[in-house]
């Protein structure tokens, strides 16, 4: 168990994934800035980022990829660093681009990766491979992007991992595809009660298959929840005013918009207090939900600096589920 602040042995029965102020830098660069995050044994969780914000970076600590420059974790129960090697017994890996032995036919791929683990299970690789056509005896130099993905991922599953991380893996497979992996893989592993940690550029599939997201933003962890309760404490808030002054806006609003006789902004603790005392002065007051892309946007643009009143990139709005 990791020395610095995870000694519960609960805390690791309940999460696969376990991080206390994980901190990596390049040079100058600080990719990762003290993350603290949890993954729920079980749970499909979304690590959703722009480009350059640090997920690849955590992934691979994840895997003693790269050290940590400061900071611990605990992977299945595991120390993230002293038992790397057991930690990689028990999950599956797939990134974008993953290099493949392309002399080798997609057969062999998978022949090869069985005798590297006590057990295997050849149906749930045909159960990837046979949906989108791919021939076992294709050899991997001849496969698209796409199905090198498939296969990629397909040898990641054989040994029935316990967690799957899944590094953009998705980017560049065809709507058919992406389907059928959500539907053979994502969905048995959760049904299984084993965890899936996923990144990528597609929110809408993150909306679609996650329970739990994470926003991971200039290597900072903003937001940690449920789906649900992401959804439920972030709403945009229109308050239409045809007369009279503008109204006061909460302190920690995003993407704040004024007009002559409208101000809308977005809340990140909405609660139906707010709304009734926003409308005491008799203006009109309308609750919006939001898409998981509108609240990604409104926390990435907020923590760039780009709203004047949203929250200082020092201070993560962070809630655990």
């Amino acid at each position: 168990m990791s020395d610095h602040g995870i000694r519960s042995e609960a805390v690791t029965e309940n999460y696969a994934v376990v991080t206390h102020t994980l901190t990596r830098r390049f040079g100058r660069k600080l990719a990762l800035d003290s993350v603290s995050a949890r993954v729920s044994v079980g749970s499909i969780y979304g690590l959703m980022g722009p480009n350059g914000a640090g997920k690849t970076t955590f992934i691979r600590c994840l895997l003693n990829l790269i050290n940590p420059t400061s900071g611990s974790g605990t992977v299945l129960g595991h120390d993230m660093v002293r038992d790397s090697v057991a930690v990689r017994r028990r999950i599956g890996h797939v990134a974008a681009l993953q290099p493949l032995w392309e002399w080798m036919t997609v057969r062999e791929l998978a022949n090869f990766m069985a005798g590297c683990y006590p057990r295997w299970d050849q149906e749930a690789v045909k159960a990837v491979l046979s949906p989108v056509g791919i021939d076992p005896n294709d050899k991997i130099e001849e496969l698209s992007r796409g199905q090198r993905t498939l296969a990629a991922l397909a040898v990641a599953i054989g040994h029935q991992p316990e967690l799957l991380l899944l590094d953009e893996a998705l980017t560049g497979l065809d709507p058919i595809s992406r389907r059928e992996v959500l539907r053979n893989v994502i969905d048995v592993m959760h049904a299984e009660n084993r965890t899936v940690l996923i990144t990528g550029q597609d929110i809408a599939d993150m909306e679609r298959i996650c329970d739990h997201v994470g926003f991971l933003i200039k290597g900072k962890l903003f937001w940690e929840s449920t789906l649900d309760d992401l959804k439920a404490r972030v709403k945009r808030i229109r308050i239409e005013h045809p007369s009279g002054p503008q109204p006061q806006v909460p302190v920690n609003a995003l993407r704040v918009e004024r007009a002559a006789r409208e101000t809308e902004f977005t809340v990140t603790d909405f609660t139906r207090d707010l709304v009734e005392s926003l409308a005491a002065q008799g203006r009109r007051v309308e609750m919006l939900d939001l898409s998981l892309e509108d609240i990604f946007v409104d926390l990435a643009s907020a923590s760039g600096g780009l709203s004047a009143a949203g929250p200082s990139a020092n201070a993560p709005m962070k809630v655990s589920a």
